[in-house]
């Protein structure tokens, strides 16, 4: 495997982790609701089963979008479509997160129905805020389109990915993201309900939305440049 392939397929994991921790440390994605059910509670339970339930419904907003993603990669491999155009599918792809990220840099407001669903269901707000506000899965798309490429040519060049392999990466992509997710947004709600307290959510609140746009700007040249 050459120094480039080794890079390739390296980026998109650690783009994915990173994604995972920003999520975990961001207030409203990551923690803020587990430390409401902690302090409701006392219970440190509550607080991992929050964060799981968080990280559970953003790994399903992954999944809703990246494994027939993935799927229909697979599918056009092995109809032997040019490896090159999907290499600038993906690459029309980076330009679409740039343009995302410049939109929520407009516009970094949170959907207005994500208000609507009941704090009892943190799956279900989860999973939305995942597809809308986050894009978490647009944003790793074209990753997944060059995991693909990359798992399908290191095996062979002349053979194509087989679906199960293709859904494979798609499900690891998303457990990569919302793992660190989980780990990192339970670290912070414990630290601020068992050591920290309230005082310390108004004295350090940080909003991470802005970092969040440009880091798909980010994802986008790096799109473009993997393309």
């Amino acid at each position: 495997m050459s120094g480039v392939s080794m890079m390739n397929q390296a980026l998109p994991w650690l783009m994915a982790i990173g994604m995972g921790v920003y999520q975990g440390v961001n207030p409203p994605v990551g923690w803020l609701r587990a430390v409401a059910r902690g302090l409701e509670t006392n219970s440190t339970r509550a607080i991992l089963l929050s964060t799981a339930a968080l990280a559970f419904g953003h790994f399903l907003s992954m999944i809703v979008l990246l494994a027939p993603v993935s799927v229909v990669i697979a599918v056009l491999l092995a109809d032997r479509l040019s490896m090159m155009t999907l290499m600038q599918a993906g690459s029309l792809a980076g330009f679409g997160l740039i343009g995302f990220g410049l939109y929520k840099i407009l516009r970094p407001r949170h959907p207005k129905f994500l208000a609507r669903i009941s704090p009892d269901r943190p799956v279900r707000w989860a999973f939305c805020m995942g597809l809308t506000h986050c894009g978490s899965p647009v944003m790793m798309a074209p990753m997944l389109i060059n995991l693909i490429l990359v798992s399908a040519w290191v095996a062979a060049p002349s053979t194509v990915a087989p679906i199960f392999g293709a859904v494979l990466i798609a499900l690891a992509v998303s457990a990569a993201m919302a793992v660190p997710l989980f780990l990192t947004g339970s670290a912070v709600a414990i630290a601020v309900v068992r050591r920290f307290g309230l005082r310390a959510i108004t004295r350090y609140w940080v909003n991470l939305d802005l970092g969040w746009a440009v880091m798909f700007i980010l994802m986008g040249i790096m799109g473009l440049t993997m393309g």
